[in-house]
């Protein structure tokens, strides 16, 4: 496109947009006559009317209103590009406001911003530890880290670091209780509940989520650890959580064939807007830092 078009489409945009000649003259910094010819210029290439004059105001057709709509938006894509450029080129600064959640991000997620503040000291953390489900842009937050499995949304997810989930109890609920064979034989057995009702494995080379049951349910994955070391039943936790456990002898670790491989941990952030420098930098930091 040449730069009289793209100079043309501006104009028209600005005139649209402040509902003014006078105020798309000063805003683009040429003279109001300059603006005039630009956008008589884009009607004659166009072959159409795109606003209506009186000495009063300005207002578009509905052709006018149709082709700013698509104007507007090309013209937000052309500044996103140019400040993505700029952000590359420029030293990373700011708040980067960050939601996290459970034990993970105590022990990994905390300690990697740390060090990330270390390297880069013009940029300030801010991490907020919740559980709910939140609106990333209407509440402010750059990007969040998330364990399990995603669900289809209009978030970008980038994986940042596996995460095993382990099937355990204590050796005394076994030796009450027997070992299951498959995942189908929990519906005999004791299962602590988390968040969900239902636990992930993997069967016939296929992810299934299975509803279990149980008399000990808690949204703290530590709450549950304490729980199977006591014995009350069966828990399904990430590994972080009990692998300490499992090496002291306090857990065993069973149905271990059925255990799932397509959970992860994520970085997750919207995709209306560019991918800032301070983002990139520390999705990319977490991701060498974790894996």
């Amino acid at each position: 496109m040449s730069g009289h078009r793209w100079e043309s489409i501006e104009a028209f945009e600005r005139v649209v947009r402040f509902n003014s000649f006078s105020r798309a003259a000063e805003e683009l910094g040429v003279s109001r006559s300059h603006i005039s010819r630009q956008v008589s210029a884009l009607e004659n290439r166009l072959g159409a009317q795109l606003l209506l004059r009186t000495t009063r105001k300005v207002s578009t057709t509905d052709v006018g209103q149709a082709f700013y709509l698509q104007c507007q938006g090309i013209l937000n894509h052309l500044d996103e590009a140019e400040q993505a450029v700029q952000d590359q080129q420029a030293k990373p600064r700011g708040i980067l406001r960050v939601s996290v959640a459970g034990a993970f991000g105590e022990d990994f997620i905390a300690p990697a911003a740390i060090r990330f503040m270390a390297q880069h000291p013009d940029i300030a953390v801010e991490l907020d530890f919740n559980n709910r489900l939140i609106d990333l842009i209407s509440e402010g937050y750059d990007l969040a880290i998330r364990a399990g499995t995603l669900k289809d949304s209009s978030l970008i997810a980038r994986r940042i670091s596996s995460r095993k989930l382990l099937t355990c109890t204590a050796p005394a609920y076994l030796e009450r209780n027997g070992t299951p064979g498959n995942i189908h034989a929990l519906t005999n057995h004791n299962c602590l509940l988390g968040t969900l009702d239902s636990w992930r494995f993997r069967e016939n080379n296929r992810h299934l989520d299975l509803r279990v049951s149980g008399s000990w349910r808690s949204n703290n994955g530590r709450a549950l650890r304490h729980a199977a070391i006591a014995g009350i039943g069966l828990v399904q936790l990430p590994a972080f959580y009990v692998e300490q456990d499992i090496a002291d002898g306090k857990l065993i670790t069973v149905l271990e064939e059925f255990a799932p491989t397509d959970t992860g941990v994520w970085a997750v952030y919207p995709h209306n807007r560019h991918l800032s420098a301070k983002v990139r930098l520390f999705v990319n930091f977490l991701a060498d830092t974790l894996s």
